[in-house]
């Protein structure tokens, strides 16, 4: 061996024995001189953090590691959290120097680790921070967590700064509502920032709650939108109104008293587009070149009455547009909303979405307080692919170019939603960090959460990403199943995607508490396929064979609704959409779907005409549809016709006389969407088509709001042969005084007419 060799392996020995002697052994054999220190006077989140890092320390190695106060005997081997006598004045405000509220320095000093942290929950977030870095510890989920068994803990020499871009980072949803989640996953929520214990503070959609229009509106209808001419109370404020501006500040006045404490308050406009017409109102947006000007005029005059307070208002849909002259506040929050974008292209790069770029181009020269509002989720269907994850990062850091110091990510994280828990992980770990490496973050998560099945559930995630993409086709978070059935939806990829699914389900059949989570993750493929099959009943993709000229419910359709049933209900999976649908609602309504009625049924295929036609948009394959057999379902885009502020009539020609029975029609209520069941429908019968005789008239309840989502107009006709039917729906027409749009035309949607 030569000299030369000798002296390099000589060297590396050294380097070795020094690594060795640099590291602080936290634990050695399930036991431990390591002592936590925290001040005499620690703050909650201080004391919080020492009890968080002593438990996991105690579930990874077995070891009990004492918390000692700052005042007892110092001894060198600690870790210390916050400010102690065991660090200079000096020394330690160059460790939390820039930390802010939430930001974090964790730094070894000899063999003691120090954990600095900001104003807020940053000496909670050093603490996790700590566990999840460099001793591996993981919370996926509220329910779900991975910590690493070692008897030894070793760590090597730490100099970590971290510093999140964002003050505010919310992840919307009910994983947030879990404190150790949102420690871990270093995140708020809506009640942390907005809401006083269990008050609930001024958040957004506030016009209605400053100026109630059912205290206001009928002997001030001046102090509302003037729309067409006519003042309406469903819309917005008249925010030239100086009344306006003075009953707003009252209750805010009145209710900050209530609640010193909290900053942040919300002047905005409801969840419609009904924005004031009358002269200055108008004036003031055609000089400002956008409806915001009229708001932020108005809630910069709210915002100089509150200086210490933060006033935030919507830039949403029609206000979205910044104006031309005036600048918000420096106390005032621009909440800037994503809601019409396209989803399947990252923001800068996506040609349709310009718009929102030149948006928050402009916003970002005039205001350095600015919350981005964006959208990942399909509030029409929760359990649905929704491809959107590439989109992710790109985004939040095309946010951050543009200067957004809080995010309200709104993915509606719940169990069994689509990805919910990796959509949530992922998100808070970017709003953090918004260099992190993505990719690296998503396999880590599928390794911990999917176990053995992980290779199968990212061979699945990676080619729904894909297929979306060469489809080139856009996602919008209204959508449906139905529209990608053609594209990453088709036959062929469901089919793969259930092979993925079949080999991830079979790698972890032995664990029962991952088996669920990979079924969970299979729920929206089982979702868009029945959701599919729902319109093309009797085709290739269909839940009905024809044989022999009958109409037969394929087997493995009904099982796979019983297995989707089944999964959500072991695993308390409850809401399917933003308006409250539930699986059992669901799982009725569909098996009421495939009840397809063909035998016995004498309308099924008959020649049927509607006075006047359906409207164009709810029109689908013609009259023809409330003869076809299939009933219509929750969806009112699927299987039902509409028709908006009108009465309709309903012929159906039997073709020759035969004995009937009973005469069915269903209607459908959705009053969010303004469609209400008909006060009443009237059957008639007829030999000729010509003159008919009246069988009946049923009506709906007269408060509309007692009925069910699902109705059946039913008339037992025994004893008579008719060739025609004619049912006369009567529409309410117009919403009623309850609804939240009283006044507007209202729709009325039918399906299937049943004859028997």
């Amino acid at each position: 061996m030569t000299m030369k060799i000798k002296l390099l392996m000589l060297l590396q020995l050294l380097v070795v024995l020094a690594t060795e002697q640099t590291k602080l052994p936290l634990v050695t054999n399930g036991k431990t001189v390591y002592h936590i220190v925290v001040s005499d006077s620690a703050t909650a989140d201080e004391e919080k953090a020492a009890s968080i890092l002593q438990q996991y320390i105690q579930k990874i190695s077995g070891a009990e590691m004492v918390i000692e106060r700052s005042n007892g005997k110092s001894q060198s081997q600690e870790i210390v959290i916050g400010p102690t006598n065991r660090i200079s004045t000096g020394e330690w405000n160059q460790l939390s120097r820039g930390l802010n509220n939430d930001g974090f320095y964790l730094k070894t000093i000899g063999k003691r680790l120090f954990i600095a942290g900001g104003k807020g929950k940053g000496p909670i977030y050093g603490v996790t921070g700590f566990l999840e870095d460099y001793l591996g510890c993981r919370k996926y989920s509220p329910d779900v967590e991975v910590v690493p068994s070692k008897r030894t803990i070793n760590i090597g020499q730490i100099n970590d700064r971290q510093v999140p871009k964002a003050d505010i980072r919310i992840v919307h949803g009910d994983f947030v509502n879990d404190e150790d989640y949102k420690n871990w996953r270093k995140l708020v929520n809506i009640a942390d920032v907005w809401n006083d214990g269990d008050w609930r503070g001024y958040f957004v959609h506030t016009f209605n709650r400053l100026v109630p229009p059912a205290e206001y509106f009928e002997k001030h209808p001046e102090y509302f939108s003037l729309v067409n001419g006519k003042r309406i109370s469903y819309g917005q404020l008249c925010l030239s109104n100086p009344d306006v501006l003075q009953i707003t500040i009252a209750q805010l006045k009145k209710d900050m008293e209530l609640h010193p404490n909290l900053r942040y308050w919300s002047v905005s406009q409801n969840d419609t587009y009904d924005y004031c017409q009358c002269d200055q109102c108008k004036k003031i947006n055609e000089e400002e070149g956008s409806p915001m000007g009229s708001l932020l005029q108005f809630v910069n005059k709210v915002a100089a009455i509150f200086p210490d307070k933060v006033i935030t208002t919507l830039a949403y849909q029609y206000s979205r547009t910044p104006p031309l002259k005036t600048k918000p506040a420096p106390n005032v929050m621009i909440t800037l909303c994503t809601i019409e974008l396209n989803r399947s292209l990252p923001i800068e790069t996506d040609p349709s979405s310009v718009s929102f770029k030149n948006d928050i181009v402009r916003w970002s020269k005039i205001c350095n307080n600015i919350m981005l509002w964006d959208y990942e989720i399909q509030f029409t269907n929760y359990l649905c692919p929704f491809p959107l994850f590439h989109t992710l990062q790109p985004n939040i850091q095309f946010f951050t170019k543009y200067g957004v110091k809080a995010h309200f990510q709104q993915c509606n994280t719940g169990h069994g939603e689509e990805f919910s828990e990796l959509k949530s992980y992922l998100l808070s770990k970017l709003l953090w960090n918004p260099t992190a490496n993505a990719d690296s973050i998503i396999n880590d998560f599928m390794q911990g959460y999917y176990g053995k099945a992980a290779p199968y559930v990212r061979a699945y995630f990676d080619r729904l990403h894909e297929q979306a993409r060469l489809s080139k086709q856009g996602l919008d978070i209204y959508g449906t199943p139905v529209w990608n059935a053609k594209t990453f939806l088709s036959s062929e990829n469901i089919r793969e995607y259930n092979a993925f699914f079949d080999k991830a389900e079979n790698a972890v059949k032995d664990d029962t508490a991952v088996l669920e989570r990979v079924k969970i993750a299979r729920l929206p493929v089982q979702f868009a396929d029945m959701e599919i099959a729902k319109t093309d009943m009797f085709g290739e993709r269909g839940w009905y064979r024809i044989e022999n000229g009958k109409y037969l419910l394929r087997p493995e359709r009904k099982q796979l609704l019983e297995d989707f049933y089944n999964c959500c209900k072991r695993n308390n999976i409850v809401h399917l959409n933003e308006t409250g649908l539930t699986t059992d609602v669901y799982y009725a309504n569909t098996l009421r779907f495939i009840d397809v009625q063909t035998e016995g049924n004498l309308a099924f295929q008959k020649p049927v005409t509607c006075k006047p036609l359906p409207d164009e948009k709810y029109s689908g394959t013609g009259p023809n549809m409330l003869t076809n057999g299939v009933k219509g379902t929750d969806d009112y885009k699927i299987n039902w016709l509409g028709w908006q502020g009108t009465d309709v009539e309903v012929m159906i020609d039997l073709q020759k006389k035969v004995p009937v029975k009973e005469i069915t029609l269903s209607s459908l209520q959705f009053p969010k969407s303004w469609i209400l069941h008909p006060l009443r429908v009237a059957c008639f019968i007829s030999d000729d088509g010509i003159n008919f005789e009246n069988k009946g008239v049923v009506a709906s309840n007269a408060d509309l709001t007692k009925e069910e989502q699902m109705k059946d107009f039913s008339f037992a006709v025994a004893g008579v042969s008719p060739r025609y039917i004619k049912l006369v729906v009567e529409a309410t027409k117009t919403l009623p005084a309850w609804h939240n749009y009283a006044g507007n035309k209202s729709w009325v949607f039918l399906d299937e007419v049943i004859v028997r």
